[in-house]
């Protein structure tokens, strides 16, 4: 599982000088500023990971101003980042009794809760999140990683009950292994396997902790010393041809996705894994086979959908792609990119009406320059020209655009030990 961020959000502050004649009248607007002004630097001592520092920081921006939402979420992800995950939800809460709006201080609740295994409250707070911010990406990740994560500590737990041969260090390493604490993680389970060389469990997440962190070797190391003992072992086997695919080794993926099909005909995702690795290695036949063995095995698998029709698109089969597609379509119809293919299948066959129907669903992305390249490029098929310079000026705009963020970036670097990063939200624990 991956380990869960949370995004930052900038805000700016310019700092004045306060006139000598109100040296002695202290106005809201002064405190607001000086609490900026700590609150400013409390972020910058988090950037330099001197949390201890940030946090002081942040304490004195609360002292001038108590309600400063900002200021209480920001000490509640400095505490998060030293583990301190009550005192974190406490500042959490009082920037939400401040600012109830604020999407980000539920989110970062929401994390402080699931460190807290507070599964039930923590999907609260994502959900509250998404609701105030429905783009959110974050938020909406964050709801699914605190919903998993429930799901598998309620199985373990289940699992604890019904087997007492699972060690109190395998919960431990395991908790941090969900959690992201990869390093910690390694350290736990290596120490359950000195304590237990019989114990199964550790030696397998132990692999699968190696993967995530991208020490492919090792991971390919302990897989195969956990299948020697235990050949059947599905998800080490998965993660053993994960990790030959991550080096490589496309033959030796193959064969233990292979292996894997031949004892569990309807492993949807070794189906879905090999059929990848066949189309990587230009075996279109066998790749369209295994795509779909994966849809009959889940018929709600979207991954697949989308893989099998760009697999007929590129081999000119558009009535395959376009049947495929409008499968994915049903299953996800706000799909920006499942129209978009179907537009370029449609504009294949000349279907031109048809294209136009499904390039007008992509361009409520006002940023995807291609939609508006492609739905001009139909237009002018059709001869409806004014309608195609009108999407082509849109592309070139998003374009200049583009170009313009791109240049100011530039400059935004080159300035960043002038810009003053104000507040985070930032989960980085």
């Amino acid at each position: 599982m991956k380990r869960a961020f949370v995004s930052i959000c900038i805000f700016l502050s310019f700092l004045g000088c306060a006139s000598a004649d109100k040296k002695n009248h202290v106005s809201e607007g002064d405190k607001y500023q000086l609490a900026m002004e700590f609150n400013n630097f409390g972020a910058s001592y988090v950037n330099k990971d001197m949390i201890d520092e940030a946090i002081v920081q942040f304490q004195r921006s609360l002292v001038v101003k108590p309600d400063f939402a900002e200021a209480h979420n920001n000490l509640g992800v400095a505490y998060c980042r030293k583990k301190m995950f009550d005192e974190a939800i406490a500042e959490f809460k009082l920037a939400i009794r401040c600012n109830p709006e604020y999407s980000k201080a539920h989110d970062n609740l929401g994390f402080a809760y699931r460190n807290k295994n507070m599964f039930d409250e923590a999907i609260a707070e994502h959900t509250v999140a998404i609701k105030i911010n429905p783009t959110d990406m974050e938020a909406k990740r964050n709801l699914e990683l605190a919903s998993e994560e429930k799901r598998v500590y309620e199985k373990t737990q289940a699992y604890q009950i019904a087997s007492k041969e699972i060690s109190a260090g395998n919960i431990s390493a395991y908790g941090q292994y969900t959690r992201g604490f990869l390093d910690e993680a390694i350290t736990s389970f290596k120490k359950v396997i000195h304590e237990n060389p019989n114990d199964m469990m550790a030696p397998s997440y132990l692999g699968h902790t190696y993967a995530m962190k991208g020490m492919l070797d090792e991971a390919i190391r302990v897989y195969k010393e956990v299948l020697a003992k235990d050949p059947f072992n599905i998800s080490v086997r998965l993660g053993l041809a994960e990790a030959y695919r991550g080096k490589g080794f496309c033959d030796e993926a193959i064969l233990e996705y292979e292996n894997i099909v031949k004892t569990n005909p309807n492993n949807t995702h070794a189906l879905y894994k090999l059929g990848e690795v066949y189309a990587d290695k230009g075996l279109f036949d066998k790749a369209t086979v295994l795509y779909n063995k994966a849809i009959v095995s889940n018929p709600d698998f979207p991954e697949a959908y989308n893989k099998l029709g760009v697999l007929y698109f590129q081999q000119g089969l558009y009535d395959d792609a376009i049947s495929t597609w409008k499968k994915l379509s049903e299953l996800n119809p706000a799909s920006a990119k499942t129209h978009f293919n179907l537009g370029l299948a449609y504009a294949s066959k000349n279907m031109v009406d048809d294209a136009i129907d499904e390039f007008r669903k992509t361009v409520t992305d006002s940023e995807n320059k291609d939609a508006h390249y492609n739905l001009a490029y139909v237009y002018e098929q059709k001869g409806m020209l004014d309608e195609a310079v009108f999407e082509y000026k849109r592309a070139m705009d998003v374009n200049s655009n583009k170009q313009r963020e791109s240049d100011l970036e530039i400059v935004r670097k080159k300035k960043e030990s002038e810009k003053v990063i104000v507040t985070f939200d930032k989960h980085d624990s």
